[in-house]
């Protein structure tokens, strides 16, 4: 009888510690960040527990991650890629005639992400401000804003509903490279243009050539996380090294990037920095 209680302790008191463990594996990030959405990991900071630094939202039903912020009109803004290298996500902005300035500002902006300057915004309706785009480099063939207005049923919405009609504002031209303090959309630009609506954006991307091309319907956030590379809040794992970041709102922030050659997230919380398959 002493060893049949004896054993009920052991029972009540070692399963639930290895049930957290293995949950904890599961979950990638330990166990106060979840980073598993469906059949999908996303990687460190992101994730969809209260213990992940940045927070997404999930829809298990296509193992996709979401923004946690949700358009007036019921729209979803599904992640497509992360790149930890350049500490950026790509989410898709499909073309819309109704979604207003504040709105895109709204669901586009997190506590630790933005929009990055690589991206560039169209915008429609109104558009009484002083336009921007040439300055800004930001052109587009009158026949791909056809189709964008096309695609996003602008016709019969007001007067301007012709490509002239669309303003177009990028952060920084297209062959510059961006300096610390410099590497996020500036949101004043897009207001000065006085438009109702973000018809949809751009994200330039270079190739392994070195040239330059424009992906249509996307958005590029660049994010951080709270606190400089000095406090050691979020600590980089070995073979990571610091970078200190210029937030939009002016503050500093940090990132982690493995070595050249490793793969990983950067952090200890995280996968780390490993060699990758060759």
């Amino acid at each position: 009888m002493h060893h049949f209680f004896l054993f009920l302790f052991l029972l009540v008191f070692l399963l639930p510690h290895e049930t957290s463990y293995s949950t904890a594996i599961a979950s990638g990030g330990g166990d106060l960040c979840s980073r598993r959405c469906g059949g999908t990991t996303v990687p460190y900071p992101f994730g969809f527990s209260p213990g992940c630094p940045i927070v997404l939202s999930c829809d298990a039903s296509i193992s996709t991650p979401i923004l946690p912020y949700i358009g007036d009109n019921g729209t979803m803004y599904r992640v497509i890629a992360f790149n930890s290298t350049t500490s950026t996500v790509v989410v898709g902005l499909p073309p819309s005639c109704s979604r207003s300035v504040p709105e895109a500002r709204r669901v586009l902006s997190g506590d630790n992400y933005g929009v990055s300057s690589r991206t560039g915004l169209f915008l429609r309706g109104g558009c009484s401000g002083i336009n921007a785009s040439a300055a800004a480099g930001c052109s587009v063939p009158m026949g791909v804003m056809s189709r964008l207005l096309r695609t996003a049923q602008c016709v019969g919405l007001g007067n301007d509903t012709s490509p002239a009609a669309v303003a177009c504002v990028a952060s920084r031209p297209a062959n510059s490279t961006a300096a610390v303090h410099d590497q996020f959309l500036l949101w004043e630009k897009v207001e000065k243009q006085k438009c109702d609506d973000v018809l949809t954006s751009t994200v330039l991307v270079l190739t392994v050539e070195g040239t330059a091309t424009l992906e249509f319907g996307e958005a590029e956030l660049g994010w951080w996380l709270n606190g400089t590379c000095a406090d050691g809040v979020e600590r980089c794992a070995a073979n990571a090294t610091c970078t200190d970041v210029q937030t939009p709102g002016g503050e500093l922030g940090h990132r982690c990037e493995c070595a050249a050659g490793m793969e990983g997230d950067g952090f200890s919380a995280g996968d780390g920095c490993y060699l990758g398959e060759s």
